[in-house]
């Protein structure tokens, strides 16, 4: 990196031009969930721990009053590596052999997350802070779950297809799901100091998009079943968000902080296909759509030295007030229902309220900066919101550890985070089970359906830090 080029440039133009090269490199970014325990590698380190410590460029997401922390014009990026692991289980018994089913369906999915952030002073009071960062998303696709037909016929009598025999009269059918969103912010942020107070305020620029498929094929998974399932496309989204922190040092040792997280609102407006490669769905149908992003307090306190610093954060997530159902309205009645062909799509996606309590440590010696970290979350998606495609979504315990290592004005930040696995199994009333036992309206079989969700994410973070 040439450093003389940050020294007689301008560091606003150079950074805010290395986080665009970012975006447009990356642009379908996955996330572990709704939200991440942590924006960089160092609060990684510490289970996310940062609301009453602050001291990185990234407080522009957590807590942007402990901007005022920064000396030095700063530069921090790297990676988050999560590694998202689920196991999915099902089955149906049932009188009728013919409806039979079981699958056990294993899927990984690797979420690289790219992050950047720069914290400038401006003067002894003020300090501007900026940055590109994915604070949630979600990305699942699971292939060759057996299923009966949609309604209990025959393969060929649901689809008006002629198989040949004995593939034909069969019940059995293998369905495939893929869903994927993103959230991508960019947020500007700037401190105020006041004696042992600072305050700081950020607008957050959000991007965003959602893709969703629905595939049926014969039990041989051989031929794609024509006029069957579903594929929707988001437009690209955009909106805005706000984020407000206050920070207080109550002695040398002694520091909180709290911050607030405005809701954001997601237009998720876009087309889908019914029935692909049906001719009386002759033309992709517009989508009217938003999906809102909750709003969250936090309050953090921390103490500590020059040898030690321990924090602890507590979190609360309104998801409940915001994200109980998913609505899309379609332009054309033509989504496929039990009742018939309807115009609008509703998902209850039963997210709950959610607080987390994290404690994280920071040990100094020399060079190297040792860290630890715990967090506890109590689930967003629990018994009735439980599919196949919840990925990490419901993970709620988090271990850490960290390691920094300073070297000039540079310093090297590597941590190992882990969310604990966990096994939820589903209720027979919520949308993925109803979807699975409802025949037509005279032909409900909720007892015969069971399904669950196990779901663990080992993750690494790397970041570099750079002092100017």
């Amino acid at each position: 990196m040439n450093i003389q080029f940050y020294k007689k440039s301008n560091p606003f133009f150079s950074m805010k031009f290395i986080s665009i090269i970012c975006f447009l490199i990356l642009p379908e970014l996955y996330a572990v969930g709704i939200f991440q325990p942590a924006h960089n590698a160092r609060y990684g380190g510490m289970a996310g721990v940062n609301i009453g410590i602050g001291g990185s460029p990234l407080d522009i997401a957590t807590n942007p009053a402990n901007l005022s922390m920064t000396e030095k014009s700063t530069l921090e990026f790297g990676i988050a590596l999560p590694y998202i692991r689920s196991s999915y289980k099902d089955r149906f018994i049932d009188p009728d052999p013919s409806l039979v089913y079981e699958n056990n369906k294993n899927y990984n999915i690797l979420a690289p997350l790219p992050y950047i952030g720069w914290a400038i002073p401006i003067n002894d009071k003020w300090t501007y802070g900026g940055g590109l960062f994915i604070p949630g998303g979600g990305n699942a696709q699971i292939d060759g779950i057996y299923r009966t037909t949609p309604n209990g016929q025959t393969l060929n009598q649901w689809s008006g297809v002629e198989f040949p025999q004995p593939i034909g009269d069969s019940k059995r059918v293998i369905e495939e799901y893929s869903t994927t969103f993103f959230v991508v912010k960019f947020t500007n942020a700037i401190s105020y100091k006041l004696g042992d107070l600072s305050i700081g305020v950020g607008v957050e620029g959000l991007y965003s998009k959602q893709n969703a498929f629905q595939k049926y094929y014969d039990p041989t998974r051989t031929v794609e079943i024509p006029g069957q399932g579903f594929d929707y496309q988001s437009r690209n989204a955009f909106s805005m968000g706000g984020i407000f922190g206050l920070s207080y040092k109550i002695n040398p040792e002694w520091k909180i902080g709290y911050s607030y997280q405005t809701r954001a609102i997601l237009p998720w407006d876009g087309r889908m296909q019914v029935g692909n490669n049906n001719p009386n769905f002759y033309r992709r149908t517009g989508v009217s759509a938003t999906f809102e992003l909750p709003e969250r307090h936090g309050l953090g306190i921390s103490w500590g030295n020059e040898s030690f610093r321990i924090g602890t954060d507590f979190l609360y997530y309104n998801y409940g007030s915001y994200t109980k159902k998913f609505d899309q309205i379609l332009e054309d009645p033509w989504f496929p229902t039990p009742a018939g062909r309807a115009g609008s799509v509703t998902q209850n996606v039963n997210y709950y309220d959610s607080w987390s309590a994290a404690l994280g440590t920071e040990i100094f010696s020399g060079d190297l900066t040792y860290r630890l970290g715990f967090r506890y979350n109590t689930g967003v998606v629990r018994e009735d919101g439980i599919s196949a495609l919840q990925a990490g979504i419901m993970v709620q315990e988090l271990v850490a550890a960290g390691l920094g290592w300073k070297f000039g004005s540079w310093r090297l930040d590597v941590a190992f985070n882990y969310l604990l696995s966990r096994r939820v199994t589903g209720n027979r009333t919520g949308d993925w089970a109803i979807a699975h036992t409802l025949f037509n309206l005279q032909d409900f079989r909720p007892a015969s359906f069971s399904h669950s969700l196990k779901s663990d994410v080992p993750a690494i973070l790397i970041g570099l830090n750079k002092e100017f």
